[in-house]
């Protein structure tokens, strides 16, 4: 929208807003806009926040409920499996807690640069050379034949 303005321009309304508002006013304007932006910025995190915690609770609670589901349900088949002799390895175990991967900070990670990067499934070849000259050009099979230029007679008026 305001990807055009040039200097000029800016010049013309900072001019245009010091006649409207005369030197006096524009500090006082300056700073009602700055708390207002302030503000704007504290309440968007405040509503951050408020969302982040409101879907944390949930899902900790779904997860709970999710491992009380499976514990009691390994509980109830525990008898189920003895009765059946079954083999241990056919009997689900609890999985047990995983740490999250932390990711790799870019920094770390090392850099590989792309204009070198050759696998050896890519061979390497360079181009066949051009001719330049039409003797040269006749024996390569990429040659462009060579034609008969006819002159076109002067005319006599």
């Amino acid at each position: 929208m305001f990807e055009n303005v040039g200097g000029g321009e800016i010049l013309l309304i900072l001019l245009v807003i010091l006649i409207f508002f005369g030197p006096k006013k524009i500090p006082e304007l300056a700073q009602s806009l700055g708390k207002g932006i302030r503000k704007f910025n504290d309440a968007k995190a405040g509503i951050e926040t408020q969302v982040k915690t409101a879907m944390k609770e949930p899902l900790e609670a779904l997860t709970g409920a999710k491992d009380g589901f499976e514990q009691s349900l390994r509980t109830a088949a525990a008898p189920l499996h003895a009765e059946l002799n079954l083999p241990q390895n056919l009997i689900p175990q609890a999985p047990q807690p995983v740490a999250p991967a932390q990711p790799i900070a870019p920094e770390t990670q090392p850099r590989i640069p792309e204009t070198s990067a050759v696998t050896p499934e890519t061979p390497t070849t360079t181009p066949a050379p051009l001719a330049s000259t039409p003797a040269t050009s006749a024996a390569t099979p990429t040659a462009i034949p060579e034609r008969s230029v006819t002159p076109i007679p002067d005319r006599e008026a």
